[in-house]
């Protein structure tokens, strides 16, 4: 019995071949090549520590009795913008001693209020926001997330209350983030 190869089954025989001469070919170059068969892989990037008051850069308020304040980069968490660092600035009037130890830990205060809103839990990501508010009242950061659980859980009368202090870029984000849950802002 004789049976007849088909032309198809020899031409995808010799592919099998070669695609297999070829990853031998490949592993054994690759093997004897020092520079690529060594590729240093590399450290895993520290973590970074917030800047100290020392490092922080200052820049005028605009009010003759208010000093100069502190300019400190912090990356912004909320939900519209989570690449682009934010600047959170920190007045004398409101941390004359601000350490970096207490910058941490207002951090800390906040990445908790984040979790708390990110994990649904409203009333307590409105709690801890309004302590750190009570020491800095213009946290952007906390500003919003005061606006956006207010409106979610429907009360449009705090979120009024913080919506004006917020700047007008923010104003508009949450005029639009609200309006999906049926909570729309007077401007006055």
């Amino acid at each position: 019995m004789e049976r007849s190869v088909t032309f198809r089954h020899g031409v995808l025989t010799f592919a099998a071949l070669a695609v297999l001469g070829l990853g031998v070919y490949l592993l054994v170059a690759v093997r004897s090549t020092p520079e690529l068969a060594a590729v240093p892989v590399p450290a895993p990037e520290p973590a970074r520590t917030p800047p100290t008051p020392e490092r922080a850069t200052s820049r005028p308020t605009g009010t003759a009795s208010a000093g100069r304040t502190a300019r400190v980069r912090k990356p912004d968490r909320s939900s519209s913008s989570r690449d682009t660092p934010r600047v959170r600035e920190i007045t004398p009037e409101l941390a004359p001693a601000a350490t970096g130890t207490e910058i941490q830990r207002l951090d800390a205060t906040m990445s908790e209020a984040n979790k708390a809103y990110d994990r649904g839990d409203f009333d307590d990501a409105r709690e801890i926001a309004s302590r750190v508010l009570a020491q800095e009242p213009s946290n952007v950061r906390m500003l919003r997330i005061m606006v956006s659980a207010s409106c979610i859980e429907g009360d449009s009368v705090e979120a009024q209350k913080h919506y004006l202090k917020l700047p007008a870029h923010d104003r508009a984000q949450m005029r639009t983030r609200c309006g999906r849950y049926g909570v729309s802002f007077d401007e006055s």
